[in-house]
């Protein structure tokens, strides 16, 4: 991917992932910290929103084009699982970044909106990642769209009851939420399709929640059924922001999907 060059951190700035975490132990809030990051100085090309244990920057690094990202998660723990993992992480609330416009070239969302509370903090969140980010916006999480259809069925996905998936974000949402925002130049994927019950994901809808899975010997019995319509296990959403010649590549950085 060609980008134009960034200027070079100085030795001063290029404080690194313990040095953050030192100034984020001295610091009394985080958005004194994000002031006192100037990311384009640091060299840093990308956000990662909601971090977790850091895959979701290694995948940006090895298909987005990534050289040096910065995570943001609200859990302390998960920081210091992306910090083992030689990533730099601070703790945020990334609905409320102070980073001035066009800090990084792009952000990745990768199974974390539905973790949000509700729509309107979603779209907080798309507005914030909009704002900071140049190029464009990266997108994953699980599918929602066909909840109401599974349960017709007496199924659920074992996602959709999780305690911490508080925002069933379907693509219909995602795409109304990206208009409203003046997003319109996005494209909407789907991957791993499920053409019956038998598929793993597949719970009968009395299983308990927060499970992962199917596992016939633990799980209540589901009954067999042929999906008549189109199912899939994640979406894949793409938002460009300004005009880029490797958008074609970039669209194609998760394989095995269709466009919806």
């Amino acid at each position: 991917m060609n980008y134009p060059p960034r200027k070079k951190p100085s030795e001063d700035w290029d404080i690194g992932t313990e040095g953050i975490m030192a100034q984020n132990k001295s610091l009394k809030d985080v958005k004194s910290l994000q002031r006192s990051l100037d990311l384009s100085q640091l060299d840093y090309n990308f956000l990662d929103f909601g971090s977790s244990e850091g895959d979701s920057i290694s995948f940006a690094i090895q298909c987005l084009g990534g050289t040096r990202g910065l995570g943001i998660d609200i859990d302390p723990k998960k920081i210091i699982e992306v910090r083992q993992k030689g990533y730099e992480c601070i703790q945020g609330d990334f609905t409320q970044l102070v980073f001035p416009p066009d800090s990084v070239r792009f952000v990745t969302m990768n199974h974390v909106l539905e973790h949000l509370p509700d729509l309107p903090t979603v779209k907080k969140a798309l507005k914030s990642a909009a704002r900071v980010a140049s190029d464009f916006l990266f997108i994953i999480g699980p599918y929602f769209d066909a909840d109401q259809f599974l349960k017709s069925c007496g199924l659920k996905f074992f996602w959709s009851d999780w305690t911490g998936h508080k925002c069933h974000l379907t693509t219909q949402q995602l795409q109304e939420i990206l208009t409203d925002l003046g997003l319109k130049d996005h494209v909407m994927m789907v991957r791993k399709i499920v053409k019956d019950s038998s598929d793993s994901a597949i719970h009968h809808l009395n299983s308990p929640k927060d499970q992962h899975e199917y596992n016939a010997e633990v799980h209540p019995e589901k009954p067999f059924v042929i999906f008549n319509q189109p199912i899939y296990k994640e979406i894949v959403c793409y938002v460009r922001l300004r005009p880029l010649e490797n958008w074609e590549d970039i669209i194609r950085a998760v394989k095995g999907t269709i466009y919806l």
